[in-house]
């Protein structure tokens, strides 16, 4: 068995050769590099998180999502949809620095909500699996940022494990580490 699988064997329900705790599609065989799917993913199941591999992206200044966002959106949706033992995530909007504080909180928060409403809308995920949560510039990345490479670092969405099933050996794994 596995530390993460607190010495128990991971299942794999497909038989893929990927565990269930890591992969995106538990249930339809698929391939190592795409996550335990058959298509290549834009989500990784990592310890306490959704970590995307692409963007969130959103006009600027604005909540509205750009189109490009979509297929990143759908993919997580997807992940959560096969995996209910995630019972709980914590949406995450961030903001740069530059501008006003109060106006980049209520961005962040107004960002991380449409993401949810995205996934709640088109995604068909549970509402109440979903915790929007904006946190501006207070958690930033890259600390003093200045180019807009750097800037754009600290402009983002993350999806955090916050409340698992029992048989969620992420969250366990998690626990284990502290």
């Amino acid at each position: 068995g596995t530390l993460e699988n607190k010495g128990c064997p991971d299942p794999d329900r497909d038989g893929d050769g990927v565990p269930d705790r890591v992969d995106n599609c538990p249930d339809v065989p698929g391939t190592v590099e795409n996550h335990g799917c058959q298509n290549a993913q834009l989500v990784v199941i990592g310890l306490g998180q959704l970590e995307i591999l692409e963007k969130v992206y959103f006009r600027t200044g604005s909540h509205k999502l750009q189109k490009r966002s979509f297929a990143l959106l759908d993919n997580v949706a997807e992940v959560l949809k096969a995996h209910p033992e995630i019972e709980l995530v914590r949406v995450e909007g961030h903001t740069d620095s530059t501008g006003n504080l109060k106006y980049n909180m209520r961005l962040s928060k107004m960002r991380a909500t449409t993401v949810v409403r995205y996934l709640v809308g088109r995604g068909k995920v549970s509402k109440d699996r979903l915790i929007p949560e904006g946190f501006g510039p207070t958690r930033p990345i890259v600390p003093d940022a200045k180019t807009k490479e750097e800037l754009a670092q600290n402009r983002r969405v993350e999806f955090h494990l916050v409340e698992t099933g029992p048989e969620d050996a992420v969250q366990n794994a998690a626990d284990a580490a502290q």
